[in-house]
């Protein structure tokens, strides 16, 4: 279904810090944030994006964008997540994989929107198959920008892709093939290159720490904005 409505970003900050992409998870239907978030920030966070907003914890922690990327295919948790918390994720819909890694902070290693995924080279191997079918996308093994946090330095929804300014040309390019999206660079919070601790954005809109420029917004507009 087609957006009717304008690309919209809201500035915001949780637990008076803008790395709010550590705190918050999101697709095109429903948003994760910490439980004791106050009604405020869920009310602004539900317009920005245009999803139900759930209040979770993930390892018995609040940062659930650290522990949880996915699409509106599906969801990866890494197994340090409680089966108490998995139920409740379960309870809202959500078709939730739980990818047994060694590495815990999985949004830092999956960069995806809902048709193409990068995951990054040290996930081991074993686990991308069963990444590729939890996410139902087209997956790649690489990096970029000369890392493995692949899902650090950038951000993507099915418009568009920011990437960090440390991406070469060559990124960008391949970055682009792959995904076959608009791409470009920019920065979160005053210049931060680790994109996604700054924002978090889906098909409709996006949010970006209290720190961003008003240049930042116009870059992340103009990438995840679309046509």
């Amino acid at each position: 279904m087609a957006d009717r409505r304008r690309f919209e970003v809201a500035p915001l900050s949780i637990y008076g810090t803008s790395t709010i992409g550590v705190y918050i998870f999101t697709n095109n239907v429903l948003t994760a944030v910490p439980i004791d978030v106050p009604d405020k920030v869920v009310n602004s966070i539900r317009d920005t994006l245009g999803t139900e907003v759930i209040k979770i914890s993930l390892a018995k922690s609040p940062l659930i964008g650290i522990f949880m990327v996915g699409n509106d295919n599906g969801v990866l948790i890494p197994s340090i997540v409680t089966e108490d918390e998995v139920n409740e994720l379960r309870k809202y819909g959500l078709n939730v994989s739980i990818i047994k890694t060694k590495y815990t902070a999985i949004a830092n290693l999956v960069l995806t929107n809902n048709k193409r995924t990068i995951i990054s080279p040290i996930i081991e191997k074993e686990y991308v198959n069963e990444i590729r079918d939890a996410l139902g996308t087209e997956v790649i093994v690489d990096e970029i920008c000369g890392t493995y946090l692949v899902g650090s330095i950038a951000v993507a929804n099915d418009k568009g892709i920011l990437l960090s300014p440390d991406a070469k040309e060559e990124d960008v390019r391949k970055v682009r093939d792959f995904f076959n999206v608009n791409v470009d660079v920019g920065t979160v919070n005053r210049g931060r290159s680790f994109i996604r601790g700054g924002l978090v954005v889906n098909n409709r809109g996006g949010l970006v720490g209290n720190d961003t420029t008003g240049f930042e917004i116009v870059r992340i507009m103009q990438v995840f904005g679309g046509s």
